[in-house]
């Protein structure tokens, strides 16, 4: 196997399936499966594949389609919760164009759910009448928002959840680390792969995790709203600090694709189109982080009700702070910390329908103080 399809961990029915359509692909294909299974990195080694005849992985063409900038792979992202519909009636303009380099263009769609059903007509429209030499990707992890009519004219590859034993593998392999480190990543993961890669290669995303389990446990046995407040302008500088990390690599990004396009044909078109991704890129960076403290709280919360349930630790997710997860857990009733974990879920939600992120954490730190008052 290629270094390009061993970017596929624990999805050997789907790499052989995209292997095989590669060489003579579809007008369309729908890419649907749980959150982290990796099909948005799936899509990107099917696109590189389409592209480059040898499937390897380490040309430049396989590079620059791996890294989002390609002139004939267009990777659509909704801005905030969902798509405007300009952005896919400017995908369907894209769809009528030949391609720049190959023989075929990409055009990738992720989470491909949150596009209203006024807006999926729009893109229903180039999937009936399809350009020969385009093909599409649709990713999603729901199929219930999806029109019938695009499914029925889409392929649709099915992502399994990662076995824990190759998700193990990967985070001892990338991390360096021995069984029993691994299996403390592999645990807090829950299943995702993104997240178990993340856990692995980015001390920030460890530090979020650490940060949201001493808060919990701190929230335990004495809500204070000064420490709330701390611990929510420390996630503000981590998503600060993530935001600047995604603009540094969006000036490297866009450099290179100065060098590579130059002054040809449709080169202005894909620098806006790059450009517009990159700013919409560099807000979800700062945003992501807001999203996944409340993640990792509501799991942390959620360890926190099961240990006080009378689960032993063997059931929680977060095995290297048992001791002190057990002790806070004693503190407060079951319902309390099923409460907490709603509130922190809540607040995932309202981010990712556009409320401030930076005052959804603040409530949702503040929410242990109000719930003692309540009492």
């Amino acid at each position: 196997m290629t270094e390009l399809w061993a970017r596929l961990v624990g999805q050997e029915r789907v790499t052989a399936t995209l292997r095989a359509a590669a060489g003579l692909p579809g007008d369309a294909y729908l890419f649907a499966g749980p959150p982290g299974t990796g099909k948005e990195e799936a899509a990107r080694v099917f696109a590189a594949a389409i592209l480059c005849p040898d499937h390897c992985g380490t040309c430049t063409i396989c590079g620059r389609v791996l890294r989002g900038i390609h002139p004939d792979v267009v990777i659509l992202e909704p801005e905030g919760y969902t798509y405007p519909i300009e952005a896919i009636r400017e995908a369907v303009s894209q769809a009528a164009l030949s391609p720049m380099e190959g023989k075929r263009r990409i055009i990738v769609v992720e989470e491909a759910d949150r596009i209203v059903e006024r807006s999926q007509n729009a893109l229903l429209k180039a999937l009936e009448e399809p350009n020969p030499s385009v093909t599409w990707v649709l990713v999603t992890s729901v199929l219930q928002p999806i029109l019938p009519t695009i499914l029925s004219r889409c392929r649709i590859v099915e992502f399994a959840p990662v076995p824990e034993a190759e998700l193990a593998a990967v985070v001892r392999t990338r991390g360096a680390l021995d069984d029993e480190e691994a299996a403390v990543l592999v645990r807090a993961a829950r299943g995702d792969l993104v997240r178990a890669i993340s856990l692995v290669e980015d001390e920030a995303t460890r530090a979020l995790r650490t940060l949201a389990i001493d808060v919990a446990i701190r929230q335990a046995a004495e809500p204070n709203a000064r420490r709330a407040l701390q611990a929510a302008t420390d996630v503000r500088l981590a998503a600060t600090a993530a935001r600047e990390a995604r603009e540094k690599a969006a000036v490297v990004e866009l450099a290179e694709l100065e060098e590579v396009l130059g002054t040809g044909r449709g080169s202005g078109g894909m620098r806006r189109r790059l450009g517009e991704r990159q700013k919409r890129a560099v807000r979800r960076a700062e945003t992501d982080v807001f999203v996944e403290f409340c993640s990792w709280l509501a799991q942390a919360f959620r360890d926190l009700a099961a240990l006080s349930a009378g689960a032993g630790p063997e059931s929680i997710s977060a095995p290297d702070r048992a001791a002190d997860l057990a002790a806070a857990a004693a503190l407060r009733p079951t319902a309390h910390w099923l409460q907490m974990a709603e509130e922190a879920l809540g607040g995932q939600v309202a981010i990712r329908e556009n409320a401030q992120p930076a005052l959804a954490v603040e409530a949702v730190l503040l929410a242990p103080l109000a719930a003692q008052i309540t009492i």
